[in-house]
């Protein structure tokens, strides 16, 4: 059997792909790009449903070990740098890249949006931002006792049916995905390693056309199609959530096993470097092919976008680690260089 981490890194891996794929999708759409509104509008709601509860997920079946190994100060403590040091890099990098090139900005960042990144997230970076949460939470609940993860559950219940709709200090993505994160070190607990429990390859294959099919009947006949990150329909976000992910964790452990698509355990290596810089590089990429190749097929775009989006950053990581200069990812004083 493959080891825990491998099949951790594929579940990154598919997982990044789905966010570069939303992401640039979303961003082409909004931009102009000739994208069929009905699909979009399918498939934004169907992926937005559990690609990033796939990430607090998989956090979630890591952070005991991580906080026996480190215990509570020292596990607080090297969240915070290995989380905060990246998000404050990189959203001043994509406010100030959005700020240059405002012509080609969808949001339109402005000045005033600079000042505020340290409490208000911008764009993809709130993920961090919720992430961080999640692990001072997890710390502060453990001092418990037995008591911790059933506090933490009925927290992360009500948040998830009542969550808190702001977007100052990522709480409203705490409070959605809390749930995800301590569903796995509730999993985890009582279960132990996941590899006793690896899926048929014929359920995996199933459970695909499962999940399509479900979103489709369920953005289609009964809700309009949106972003179930937004609270409205909870059963909804944690049916698809929960089907999504299985299906993740059952295909990751499936190509750990054989080792197929390397490549895809790699992007789950660098997933980190890929969340920070993926916008960057495919906004731009579109931003070449549209007023240098004057390209409008949506299909080219989302192809060369997507593979600028996966793979430009961990060749820019690469290059500064090769120049001896790592700090556009991590601090100083630490060696950090994947999020595991």
């Amino acid at each position: 059997m493959a080891q825990r981490t491998d099949w951790v890194d594929y579940g990154k891996g598919l997982g990044i792909i789905l966010v570069v794929y939303a992401h640039l999708l979303s961003s082409g759409y909004h931009a102009g790009l000739q994208i069929q509104e009905h699909f979009f509008l399918l498939s934004d709601s169907i992926v937005y449903s559990f690609h990033m509860p796939l990430f607090f997920f998989l956090a979630g079946l890591l952070v005991e070990q991580s906080y026996n190994k480190r215990g509570a100060r020292e596990f607080v403590v090297s969240k915070i740098k290995f989380l905060v040091y990246p998000y404050l890099i990189w959203s001043f990098v994509q406010a100030g890249s959005e700020l240059l090139f405002s012509e080609h900005s969808l949001r339109g960042v402005t000045v005033a949006d600079i000042w505020t990144i340290p409490y208000l997230p911008l764009a993809q970076f709130w993920y961090l931002y919720a992430l961080l949460w999640m692990y001072v939470v997890y710390a502060l609940f453990s001092k418990f006792g037995e008591f911790a993860l059933t506090a933490m559950m009925v927290s992360a219940c009500l948040l998830f049916y009542f969550p808190i709709n702001t977007e100052i200090l990522a709480l409203h993505g705490f409070s959605t995905g809390f749930i995800f994160f301590v569903s796995a070190v509730l999993i985890k607990k009582y279960l132990g390693d996941l590899e006793k429990y690896t899926l048929r390859p014929w359920a995996t294959v199933v459970l695909l056309p499962v999940l399509l099919g479900t979103g489709y009947y369920i953005f289609e006949n009964r809700i309009e199609p949106t972003r179930l990150t937004n609270g409205l329909h909870p059963f909804y976000f944690l049916f698809l959530a929960v089907l999504g992910i299985t299906f993740c964790l059952g295909l990751a452990q499936f190509l750990a096993r054989k080792k197929y698509c390397q490549v895809i355990q790699s992007l789950g290596i660098y997933s980190l470097q890929i969340y920070l810089v993926h916008m960057l590089a495919g906004v731009g990429a579109r931003v070449v092919l549209l007023n240098f190749f004057h390209i409008q097929n949506p299909l080219v775009h989302m192809m060369i976008g997507m593979g600028a989006g996966l793979f430009a950053p961990i060749i820019f990581y690469k290059i500064a680690l090769k120049m001896d200069f790592p700090y556009f990812f991590e601090p100083g004083w630490d060696k950090v260089k994947c999020l595991r």
